[in-house]
C-alpha cells in the first residue's frame, strides 16, 4: 500500500483516530457486502425444478444460470487494532459509513458513538 492511499484509509472507523496512534502498528481493512435476493430470478428457477420432476439438480444445469443476488451495499471500512475485538453490530457499523451522505463526516463522527450508546445500554 503507498503512503497516499494508507493516508486515504488510515482513520479508524470505530473511534476515529489515527492507525498509528494505536498500541500496535497494525490494522484492518474490512469489507462489508450486503447482498439481497432476486426473488423473480428464484422463482424461475425453483418453476423450472417443478417441471423437471423437482430435480433442483437439473434444473441448475439446463437453467439460464443467472445471478440470484444481487449487491445492495459494498464498502470497505479501516479497523485499528484497539477497536479490532470491540463488539458492535456490522449493520449498525455499515449503515454509519454508508447510511447517510458521502462526506467527511463520517471520519469525524465515527461508529464509537454508537458504541457508546450500546454499552450504556447494556448498563
Amino acid at each position: 500500500m503507498k503512503e497516499k492511499e494508507l493516508r486515504e484509509i488510515g482513520t479508524c472507523k470505530m473511534c476515529g483516530k489515527g492507525i498509528g496512534q494505536s498500541q500496535l502498528p497494525l490494522f484492518w481493512r474490512v469489507r462489508i457486502r450486503r447482498y439481497g435476493v432476486k426473488m423473480d430470478a428464484v422463482t424461475r428457477q425453483q418453476g423450472l425444478g417443478m417441471m423437471l420432476g423437482g430435480h433442483g439438480l437439473l434444473a441448475q444445469v439446463m437453467g439460464p444460470d443467472e445471478d440470484m443476488t444481487e449487491i445492495m451495499s459494498d464498502i470497505e471500512v479501516t479497523i485499528c487494532e484497539d477497536c479490532c475485538c470491540k463488539q458492535i453490530p456490522i449493520a449498525v457499523l455499515a449503515d454509519e459509513i454508508d447510511g447517510g451522505d458521502k462526506t467527511d463526516s463520517f471520519t469525524t463522527q465515527p461508529a464509537n458513538r454508537i458504541l457508546k450508546a450500546l454499552e450504556a445500554k447494556d448498563e
